[in-house]
Protein backbone atom coordinates (compact mmCIF):
# COMPACT_ATOMS: atom_id res chain seq x y z
CA UNK A 1 0.00 0.00 0.00
CA UNK A 2 1.53 3.67 -0.63
CA UNK A 3 0.89 6.84 0.37
CA UNK A 4 0.86 9.95 -2.05
CA UNK A 5 1.35 12.97 -0.16
CA UNK A 6 -0.70 15.82 -1.30
CA UNK A 7 0.90 19.25 -1.30
CA UNK A 8 -1.57 22.14 1.05
CA UNK A 9 -3.55 23.98 -1.63
CA UNK A 10 -2.86 27.85 -0.62
CA UNK A 11 -5.85 29.53 -0.25
CA UNK A 12 -5.98 32.30 -3.02
CA UNK A 13 -7.43 36.05 -1.17
CA UNK A 14 -9.02 38.35 -3.67
CA UNK A 15 -10.59 41.49 -2.57
CA UNK A 16 -14.16 42.19 -1.04
CA UNK A 17 -13.73 46.01 -1.54
CA UNK A 18 -13.05 48.21 -4.99
CA UNK A 19 -12.42 51.79 -5.04
CA UNK A 20 -12.53 53.25 -8.65
CA UNK A 21 -11.42 56.59 -10.37
CA UNK A 22 -11.47 57.55 -13.68
CA UNK A 23 -8.22 58.60 -15.74
CA UNK A 24 -9.70 61.52 -17.51
CA UNK A 25 -12.67 63.00 -15.10
CA UNK A 26 -14.06 63.45 -11.71
CA UNK A 27 -16.04 59.97 -11.46
CA UNK A 28 -15.12 57.93 -8.50
CA UNK A 29 -16.92 54.52 -8.01
CA UNK A 30 -16.89 52.18 -4.53
CA UNK A 31 -18.04 48.52 -5.15
CA UNK A 32 -18.12 46.48 -1.76
CA UNK A 33 -18.70 42.83 -1.72
CA UNK A 34 -19.44 42.78 2.01
CA UNK A 35 -20.84 46.21 3.36
CA UNK A 36 -22.53 44.49 7.11
CA UNK A 37 -19.37 45.17 9.00
CA UNK A 38 -18.89 42.84 11.79
CA UNK A 39 -20.63 39.51 11.53
CA UNK A 40 -22.88 38.90 13.56
CA UNK A 41 -24.27 35.46 14.61
CA UNK A 42 -27.92 34.64 13.20
CA UNK A 43 -27.97 38.21 11.20
CA UNK A 44 -27.64 37.80 7.47
CA UNK A 45 -24.90 39.25 5.47
CA UNK A 46 -26.11 42.30 3.30
CA UNK A 47 -25.98 42.53 -0.75
CA UNK A 48 -23.41 44.34 -2.25
CA UNK A 49 -23.16 48.07 -2.41
CA UNK A 50 -22.03 50.44 -5.19
CA UNK A 51 -21.43 53.97 -4.55
CA UNK A 52 -21.08 56.24 -8.13
CA UNK A 53 -20.17 59.87 -8.00
CA UNK A 54 -19.96 61.49 -11.29
CA UNK A 55 -21.73 64.15 -13.51
CA UNK A 56 -24.92 62.33 -13.24
CA UNK A 57 -24.65 62.74 -9.46
CA UNK A 58 -23.89 60.61 -6.41
CA UNK A 59 -26.12 57.89 -6.47
CA UNK A 60 -25.96 54.84 -4.26
CA UNK A 61 -27.21 50.88 -4.92
CA UNK A 62 -27.66 47.90 -3.38
CA UNK A 63 -28.97 44.34 -4.25
CA UNK A 64 -30.88 43.60 -7.25
CA UNK A 65 -30.38 47.46 -8.64
CA UNK A 66 -26.73 46.15 -9.08
CA UNK A 67 -26.40 43.54 -12.42
CA UNK A 68 -23.79 41.16 -12.33
CA UNK A 69 -22.90 39.17 -15.54
CA UNK A 70 -19.47 37.32 -15.51
CA UNK A 71 -17.74 37.72 -19.12
CA UNK A 72 -14.26 36.57 -20.33
CA UNK A 73 -13.41 40.33 -18.92
CA UNK A 74 -14.16 39.75 -15.68
CA UNK A 75 -17.93 40.50 -14.14
CA UNK A 76 -19.58 43.01 -15.60
CA UNK A 77 -21.90 45.14 -13.16
CA UNK A 78 -24.02 47.27 -14.50
CA UNK A 79 -26.56 50.31 -12.62
CA UNK A 80 -28.83 52.41 -14.58
CA UNK A 81 -27.96 56.36 -13.36
CA UNK A 82 -31.13 57.72 -15.03
CA UNK A 83 -34.68 55.94 -16.32
CA UNK A 84 -35.19 55.67 -19.93
CA UNK A 85 -37.85 58.46 -21.36
CA UNK A 86 -38.48 60.89 -23.21
CA UNK A 87 -34.60 62.36 -22.80
CA UNK A 88 -33.07 59.25 -23.22
CA UNK A 89 -31.40 56.61 -20.69
CA UNK A 90 -28.10 56.28 -18.94
CA UNK A 91 -26.31 52.98 -17.65
CA UNK A 92 -22.29 52.53 -16.51
CA UNK A 93 -21.12 49.22 -16.21
CA UNK A 94 -17.52 48.28 -14.82
CA UNK A 95 -15.74 45.49 -15.29
CA UNK A 96 -14.46 44.08 -12.60
CA UNK A 97 -11.27 41.67 -12.80
CA UNK A 98 -10.50 38.67 -10.34
CA UNK A 99 -7.87 40.98 -8.04
CA UNK A 100 -5.66 38.18 -6.06
CA UNK A 101 -4.51 40.22 -3.31
CA UNK A 102 -0.78 38.99 -3.05
CA UNK A 103 0.47 39.42 0.43
CA UNK A 104 -0.72 43.11 1.25
CA UNK A 105 -4.43 44.12 1.62
CA UNK A 106 -4.05 46.28 -0.79
CA UNK A 107 -3.60 45.57 -4.57
CA UNK A 108 -3.95 48.39 -7.40
CA UNK A 109 -5.41 47.60 -11.05
CA UNK A 110 -6.30 49.09 -14.18
CA UNK A 111 -10.13 48.77 -15.83
CA UNK A 112 -12.79 49.86 -17.74
CA UNK A 113 -16.45 51.37 -17.44
CA UNK A 114 -18.95 51.80 -20.31
CA UNK A 115 -21.67 54.24 -20.38
CA UNK A 116 -24.81 53.55 -21.98
CA UNK A 117 -26.47 56.03 -23.40
CA UNK A 118 -30.46 55.23 -24.86
CA UNK A 119 -31.92 57.75 -26.68
CA UNK A 120 -35.66 58.78 -25.46
CA UNK A 121 -38.93 57.85 -27.39
CA UNK A 122 -38.33 58.89 -31.04
CA UNK A 123 -38.59 57.58 -34.14
CA UNK A 124 -35.40 59.68 -35.95
CA UNK A 125 -33.09 57.24 -37.80
CA UNK A 126 -29.49 56.77 -36.04
CA UNK A 127 -28.03 54.28 -33.59
CA UNK A 128 -30.56 53.74 -31.01
CA UNK A 129 -27.54 53.62 -27.92
CA UNK A 130 -24.25 55.54 -28.00
CA UNK A 131 -21.06 54.32 -25.74
CA UNK A 132 -18.43 56.32 -23.76
CA UNK A 133 -15.85 54.41 -22.39
CA UNK A 134 -13.38 55.45 -20.02
CA UNK A 135 -10.16 53.78 -18.57
CA UNK A 136 -10.36 53.58 -14.34
CA UNK A 137 -7.44 53.01 -11.92
CA UNK A 138 -8.82 50.68 -9.51
CA UNK A 139 -7.87 49.44 -5.47
CA UNK A 140 -8.74 46.29 -4.36
CA UNK A 141 -8.72 46.00 -0.58
CA UNK A 142 -9.12 43.31 1.92
CA UNK A 143 -11.27 44.20 4.59
CA UNK A 144 -11.57 40.94 7.21
CA UNK A 145 -14.80 40.87 8.89
CA UNK A 146 -14.87 39.13 12.57
CA UNK A 147 -18.07 37.51 13.78
CA UNK A 148 -19.47 38.68 17.13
Amino acid sequence: MSTTATAAVPLVKTGNMFQFSSHSGPTTVTYNLDPSGPVIVGHPIQAPTLSYAGPEGQLNFSGDQISQQDSPMGTLLTVLLKPNNDTGGITFSLFLPTVIMGTGQSQPFTTYGVKTYQRGFTVAPGAERTYEVERFKGTAELITLHAL
